[in-house]
């Protein structure tokens, strides 16, 4: 039996739960499909998770529900983080997800390497066709890790 459960998926998921709250589905429907129900019926997109039914739910359900629970502070350090021209909403839905899931877990688990989430991060948005935006994205997360840190 393996002891190391997959928190790439778990992280993919938290990714596909949050966008799927962009388009108006409400928290419990999302953890009912995503966390409760524990099926994985819906179609998984990325090619370097292996084992489909083997992944971290405790490590999903943490990640997920802060992204809720942290809103507005996940909210706060992205916009101030964008440039002056740009906000929040402007961004593409799926990246507003992506960025709101790994700021979720800076803040549920400060002591993972933050080149362990920012190189998760990455490779989960190339599995949604938007590795144009990595640069972004790295710099973005990279300047919320460090005034997470300075906060601390």
């Amino acid at each position: 039996m393996r002891k190391n459960k997959s928190k790439s998926l778990s992280r993919y998921l938290a990714i596909q739960a949050t966008f799927s709250q962009g388009f108006g589905f409400d928290k419990k429907s999302i953890e009912k499909d995503f966390i409760n129900e524990n099926d994985l019926n819906f179609h998984i997109d990325f090619e370097n998770i292996k084992e489909l039914n083997y992944y971290d739910k405790a490590f999903l359900k943490k990640i997920f529900n802060n992204v809720f629970e942290k809103d507005e502070i996940i909210l706060a350090l992205i916009s101030q983080n964008l440039k002056s021209n740009w906000s929040f909403t402007r961004l593409p839905r799926i990246l507003q997800a992506i960025l709101r899931v790994a700021i979720s877990e800076m803040i549920s688990y400060p002591k993972t390497s933050m080149g362990i989430i920012i190189s998760e991060y990455l490779k989960l948005a190339e599995s949604f066709s938007i590795e144009k935006e990595n640069s972004f994205i790295n710099a973005i997360l990279d300047k919320i890790h460090k005034k997470l840190q300075l906060d601390g």
